[in-house]
């Protein structure tokens, strides 16, 4: 009898932990004042380059981050200061003008004057020095990878011997498929320091992203360690992790000083592109 009262206490103890596994916590954070969050990159094409302003929001929030509109935004490349342009119907949107392009090995500051504090500042200010490196793009291929299915674009370029980081995003009919920080390829150059990539494979697209007759084109950006490492930080932050073993999440470095988030980036620039023949689909 004593056997059999300790075998159904044992039962009644193992469905307790397991019930207990399943019960529903919910977790209080606390809300943090709010900061000025900024975007912006200045490249080596010409166009209307934007600096997108907006402000922080709460970790569980679901709507977008509000727009912070009516500001000054100043570029200054040691030469000139232009004034961004804002748009009515492009609210927290500042444009250069069209024809304005960035020079490598300038200094670029960012100045940002705010109609009303935002994180107990009305200034904020950010710098990077745009790249000077000496790569050179050639080519890329793709080659279609089945299992599982996706194609693999492969990379052609010439590495300076000096120490590099790049970025790289893909477009397919000038539409920008590396939208988020999740899927732009961003790499040293380590391993492939002097010498040429040799068609190694930077990235993925999925099956459906490519199609006969469709104009694939890589843009091949130089950028500065710090940005390199910013985007390291939003790819880890932002994708899967382990919430076991994973570490806590943690703030993103950003080059804003008063206390800003994100990043003022410089890119100097290459692209190239190639259009999907059908042979492609009948290696």
């Amino acid at each position: 009898m004593k056997n059999l009262t300790k075998a159904v206490f044992g039962i009644f103890l193992v469905l307790g932990l397991f019930s207990a596994c399943t019960e529903t916590i919910d977790i209080e954070l606390d809300q943090s004042f709010t900061r000025l969050v900024v975007d912006g990159q200045i490249s080596t094409d010409t166009m209307a380059h934007l600096v997108r302003l907006s402000q922080s929001a709460n970790y569980f929030s679901n709507t977008e981050p509000a727009a912070v509109s009516g500001a000054s935004v100043v570029v200054d490349d040691g030469s000139q200061a232009i004034t961004l342009l804002e748009y009515p119907e492009r609210s927290g949107m500042y444009y250069t003008p069209a024809n304005y392009y960035g020079i490598p090995g300038n200094d670029y500051l960012l100045s940002v004057s705010l109609p009303e504090a935002i994180g107990e500042s009305i200034n904020y200010e950010a710098t990077n020095t745009m790249p000077q490196t000496a790569f050179q793009l050639d080519s890329i291929q793709l080659e279609f990878r089945n299992p599982p299915g996706f194609w693999m674009v492969k990379l052609f370029a010439m590495d300076p011997p000096t120490t590099d980081f790049y970025r790289l995003d893909v477009l397919r009919n000038g539409l920008i498929l590396t939208d988020t920080a999740y899927r732009t390829a961003i790499l040293d150059d380590r391993l492939i320091n002097g010498n040429n990539t040799n068609g190694i494979t930077v990235m993925f697209l999925y099956e459906d992203e490519v199609m006969p007759g469709d104009t694939i084109s890589l843009i091949m950006s130089a950028i500065s360690k710090d940005y390199y490492e910013f985007l390291l930080e939003l790819r880890n932050e932002s994708g899967f992790s382990n919430p076991l073993f994973g570490g806590p999440p943690a703030n993103i470095s950003s080059n804003l000083r008063e206390g800003g988030l994100g990043y003022f980036a410089t890119r100097k620039t290459s692209s190239v592109s190639l259009v999907a023949d059908s042979s492609l689909w009948q290696r």
